[in-house]
């Protein structure tokens, strides 16, 4: 069968989610598929890697089973305005790019850029192609519950304009697959989609890639001059609206009293401005910030720390489900969730009892849960054992990506009237 997929991002651009997009077409030329994958030119990489880039807009792998189309925008980055001109310029340019390919058998889209599930949806139906809409994220309650704009006014316009598009588009996919249990309820209660046509998948991690790496053999304390017998809490991952790093910063201020105590940051995105001048006037010894590492260094990134973090401002779990929770359990660290009270990740980590959980934008008991990690040494370590053993047994790689491939097939063989 003949798949195109229209992403978000995708390497050599560091971005969450990207792995999985790797994994997925991977998996499928593996199984004889054919992969179409249509993203945008990477922005946020080296002039080096812009340069090797344009010499190949249009690239092919696994032996011509996945072809790579990578679409510019007339846009760059900037403010909010300009980010989302970019993203619709961007979207309209993908899908026009999408539709000219022949003979497939599926469409897959993905809920970022808001635009492209909208988009995809119509050209399914124009085409008579099945629509797969892959939801990790859910904009309308990331506009709500990260305030975008001071006026209630702008915020409710804008939520109801990305509450209506994510509607339309599960109303015209012919199948959902989304990543959160909460998500399913959302798509059959409140817009209608038919049980049958939604599937819940979790995210997951290749294993194999991400281990435990015992840091004498972990390169990245020699490149950061870090000192390996410390303990280390660290937070891999964006520094967007929805995380509020700046708690983490305030935690490692309370524990100063431990001279061994560190946290290291490996992140980037539309706040990494204002989050390394937050540490900057904090002006604190144990806090250092890294830019992000390639995704074939993250088995080091995740292995530095004894504790890794998973950030979220309150409501954040009404937006996404963090795919970083995987990477952390995979690499065998203990993770402390600051996340809404009652969500789906506290209730994995609290069954897998891999962590500990602490209700969101709460820097004290952020940092009671860190003190008690940091002086129970046995707890510590049986949550890392546990967290990897939770990542191998029951979110690992190959029975997500022969999932998810399995309902992508189902739809199409349905065909756009299965909707």
């Amino acid at each position: 069968m003949k798949f195109v997929m229209i992403r978000p991002s995708y390497i050599p651009e560091i971005s969450g989610g990207n792995h999985l997009a790797m994994d997925l077409v991977e998996d499928a030329a593996k199984s004889g598929d054919e992969v179409v994958l249509i993203v945008p030119f990477p922005e946020r990489v080296s002039d080096e890697v812009k340069r090797e880039c344009e010499s190949r807009l249009d690239e092919v792998q696994f032996s011509g089973k996945v072809q790579i189309h990578r679409v510019r925008s007339r846009f760059g980055e900037g403010g909010f305005a300009v980010r989302a001109l970019r993203m619709g310029d961007l979207s309209i340019r993908m899908m026009a790019r999408a539709l000219s390919e022949k003979d497939a058998d599926a469409l897959i889209s993905h809920s970022m850029p808001v635009f492209l599930g909208p988009l995809t949806a119509i050209a399914g139906k124009l085409t008579r192609i099945p629509v797969v809409y892959w939801e990790q994220d859910i904009v309308s309650n990331s506009i709500h519950s990260t305030r975008l704009f001071q006026s209630s006014l702008k915020s409710k316009a804008l939520y109801a304009v990305a509450r209506g598009m994510e509607r339309f588009t599960s109303r015209l996919s012919s199948h959902v697959i989304t990543i959160s249990r909460d998500f399913v309820r959302r798509q059959v209660e409140e817009f209608g989609k038919a049980a049958d046509r939604v599937s819940l998948l979790h995210n997951w991690i290749d294993v194999e890639q991400v281990h435990p790496v015992p840091r004498e053999e972990n390169f990245l304390f020699d490149k950061y001059g870090l000192d390996r017998n410390a303990f280390y809490v660290t937070y891999c991952g964006t520094l967007g609206l929805p995380q509020n790093v700046e708690i983490l910063v305030d935690a490692a201020r309370a524990l100063q009293k431990y001279p061994d105590f560190r946290v290291v940051i490996f992140g980037g995105g539309v706040r990494e401005k204002a989050v390394r001048s937050y540490i900057a006037e904090a002006a604190l010894p144990n806090v250092q910030i890294f830019p992000l590492e390639p995704l074939e260094n993250a088995a080091q990134v995740y292995s530095l720390g004894d504790v890794g973090l998973v950030i979220g401002r309150k409501g954040t779990s009404g937006n996404g489900f963090p795919s970083k929770t995987w990477s952390i359990l995979a690499a065998g660290q203990a993770i402390v969730t600051c996340f809404d009270e009652g969500s789906e990740l506290e209730e994995i980590v609290r069954k897998e009892d891999c962590g500990l959980c602490v209700p969101p934008d709460d820097s004290a008991a952020l940092a009671d849960a860190l003190e008690r990690l940091y002086l129970d040494r046995d707890l510590l370590r049986r949550c890392g054992i546990h967290a990897r053993e939770a990542a191998v047994e029951r979110h690992s790689r190959d029975a997500a990506t022969a999932f998810f491939w399995k309902t992508v097939r189902e739809a199409a063989n349905r065909g756009a009237a299965g909707t």
